[in-house]
């Protein structure tokens, strides 16, 4: 998926996948979503994917909710609490080194 939003391209294609971060529910349920969280080569995260009518990725159609696809622009603060919800930990330290420290 490629998508221009704040005259910054986002493309799944030249970005590298961080990790899923879809819910695995049936296509079905409006909560379903099927995405990835991402990071371009300049270092802007983002997640790409589809999801239901009560998903993240839904939008108003003036009757109601209805499900869609689309490409959501992330700070790092926000792509991290991403990474650390369905990532390994070896996986967050590959991609968030400079924003974790020792317990």
């Amino acid at each position: 998926m490629r998508r221009i939003k704040n005259g910054r391209i986002y493309d799944t294609h030249t970005a590298a996948r961080i990790c899923c971060t879809g819910n695995g529910l049936s296509t079905t349920d409006f909560g379903y979503e099927d995405s990835g969280l991402y990071v371009t080569r300049r270092g802007g995260y983002f997640v790409s994917g589809r999801g239901g009518a009560s998903s993240r990725f839904a939008f108003s159609n003036g009757d109601g909710y209805v499900g869609s696809s689309d490409i959501i622009v992330l700070s790092a603060p926000e792509a991290l609490a991403e990474a650390e919800r369905h990532a390994d930990a070896d996986t967050v330290e590959k991609y968030f080194p400079d924003m974790l420290e020792d317990a």
